[in-house]
């Protein structure tokens, strides 16, 4: 004959862990028939969030039996008003043992489900890029972050809490202001923290280059250095030093020329034009030639169109180019040597 469980489950955790103390009070106190176990087996394989749920519960119910049994009073129960008076000590363990396991199982599941919850919170979000790539990440608060070229970012965006890290790369971020729940950025040891911001952050291994748009954000440095921005203004902090400089509004239009896929380059050395377009594209340019690398380029081209460049430094530069496989050797051409002194500036 079928036996109904003596106590019965509360309905205030979730739908899963009612499910397995369900199947559990079942087991326990029921003529439980392969049948019952077949449904059992296909509820726990159908998913990972089923299974653990089971062992969760099942592993602590024995914890919750003990202490149901030293402290009913403290948890809410009071047995002696289940168990008949005037009953034998064996009779009363025989009827006291299925209330207190149905107990235990009730308790296990009001308590184990938010337990279950937490422990089964999905890690923090990673998002990244590939070289040359760009994406633009919203959240349900309204803040978004651009991811610029071979970026990645973690982010930890909840009710609680509002952090991002920075793994390697740079960031746009437009910060939706919250006074009880800041927003933070952080670079190796460095941290930003969002006043009603926006702002750009770029890592170079552990050292961080922040760029103010809008707002104002405060930058807490390695080595206890601090330093609060305003609009237009450059903050790079290393592990020695942190140095604020300001831009101009031209200077900061050519620093977000990358959202639209474009690079700036004013009277800007060879070396550095290299550089920045080896972030953007797999194949590799190459200064083989140590004299050139301080010449002056003035150009304005996107950042995956490596080959219109190479054609500029060919035909304005005069410079040679050679190709090996996915490196561009660049070098100083033959008929450029005499020439070297009268074109300190070149311009696409």
């Amino acid at each position: 004959m079928t036996t109904r469980s003596p106590v019965g489950l509360p309905k205030s955790y979730d739908p899963i862990t009612e499910r397995a103390a369900d199947y559990l009070q079942r087991r326990r106190f029921w003529d439980w028939s392969a049948a019952d176990q077949a449904e059992l087996d296909a509820w726990l394989a159908d998913s990972t969030l089923h299974r653990v749920a089971w062992l969760r519960l099942e592993g602590s119910v024995a914890y919750t039996e003990e202490l149901v049994v030293l402290f009913p009073s403290e948890l809410g129960l009071d047995l002696r008003k289940t168990v008949p008076a005037g009953i034998g000590t064996l009779m009363r363990r025989r009827f006291l043992f299925p209330l207190l396991a149905a107990a235990s199982i009730a308790l296990a599941a009001l308590w184990g489900g938010p337990f279950i919850a937490s422990w089964l919170a999905p890690p923090d979000r990673v998002d990244s890029t590939d070289v040359g790539g760009r994406t633009l990440l919203s959240f349900a608060d309204r803040t978004q972050i651009e991811l610029n070229t071979d970026t990645t970012v973690r982010t930890r965006m909840t009710t609680a809490e509002r952090t991002v890290w920075l793994e390697k790369g740079e960031a746009w971020f437009h910060v939706a202001h919250d006074v009880a729940h800041p927003f933070s950025v952080i670079v190796g040891k460095h941290r930003i923290t969002d006043l009603g911001t926006e702002f750009l952050v770029r890592r170079d291994a552990n050292d961080v280059d922040v760029i103010l748009l809008n707002g104002r954000a405060s930058l807490s440095a390695e080595g206890a250095q601090t330093a609060t921005l305003t609009p237009g203004e450059e903050a790079v902090a290393t592990s020695a030093t942190l140095t604020v400089t300001r831009k101009t509004p031209q200077q900061l239009a050519d620093e977000l020329a990358w959202r639209q896929g474009m690079l700036v380059f004013r009277n800007t050395p060879l070396s550095q034009v290299v550089r920045k377009f080896n972030r953007y594209n797999t194949t590799r340019l190459v200064i083989a030639d140590p004299s050139i690398a301080s010449e002056k380029v003035a150009v304005n081209i996107r950042a995956d169109d490596y080959e219109s460049f190479l054609h500029f430094a060919e035909d304005a530069l005069k410079l040679r180019v050679e190709r090996e496989g996915s490196i561009v050797l660049i070098s100083r051409g033959p008929e450029n040597v005499k020439k070297k002194a009268a074109h300190p500036k070149h311009s696409l």
